[in-house]
């Protein structure tokens, strides 16, 4: 983890007072943006990876999609305030986070975080966070924010545990008429 801080504070320190910008990143062939931990590589999410993504949403929603493939087409291709990280394990990828920078640049907002329930409990879920947050932190983002729902106890946990707290209660927020919590993560500066 410490090789990982020190290649993103080396790799952003001269990118971090510009506009945030990950598709640049993905085409600078003298940046890598990966990490390899307990067997499983992060790296940031392509085009190509759309189909595993909701895949793993069907898996985890029971079903269902919440974001279509043009919702993650928009965000990994055309967003230039957007990025996803995911996880793979022997070439196949089992779990994401997204992102999008807000607030002219200074916050970072997690819209969504899944992986595939035969590899939940393996820490999958906490280190993409951590990815998240570290990355952030060089990026010297303020802070971090993300809603899920009031009666989704096991992310909120998960999300503590990552020194998120509960900031206030969105009533009615999701389509079908459930409340959602907003949490926020204050950051370190990095730079």
């Amino acid at each position: 983890m410490k090789k990982m801080k020190t290649l993103l504070t080396t790799t952003f320190r001269g990118f971090s007072g510009k506009k945030f910008n990950p598709r640049r990143y993905l085409e600078m062939t003298d940046v890598e943006l990966e990490l390899d931990k307990n067997g499983v590589h992060y790296r940031l999410a392509e085009r190509s990876d759309i189909v595993a993504l909701l895949a793993i949403e069907r898996d985890v929603y029971n079903g269902d999609i919440p974001w279509t493939f043009s919702h993650f087409e928009h965000e990994i291709v055309k967003n230039e305030e957007a990025f996803f990280i995911v996880a793979e394990i022997a070439g196949s990828v089992v779990g994401f986070i997204g992102t999008r920078i807000n607030h002219h640049g200074q916050d970072a907002h997690i819209t969504n975080l899944a992986v595939f329930k035969a590899f939940q409990g393996q820490q999958i879920a906490s280190n993409l966070i951590g990815q998240l947050v570290q990355l952030m932190q060089a990026l010297g983002k303020n802070e971090m924010t993300l809603e899920v729902r009031r009666d989704n106890t096991k992310a909120q946990g998960l999300y503590r545990r990552q020194g998120f707290s509960t900031d206030k209660l969105l009533p009615a927020y999701y389509e079908d008429g459930s409340d959602a919590i907003w949490m926020v993560k204050k950051l370190k500066n990095g730079n």
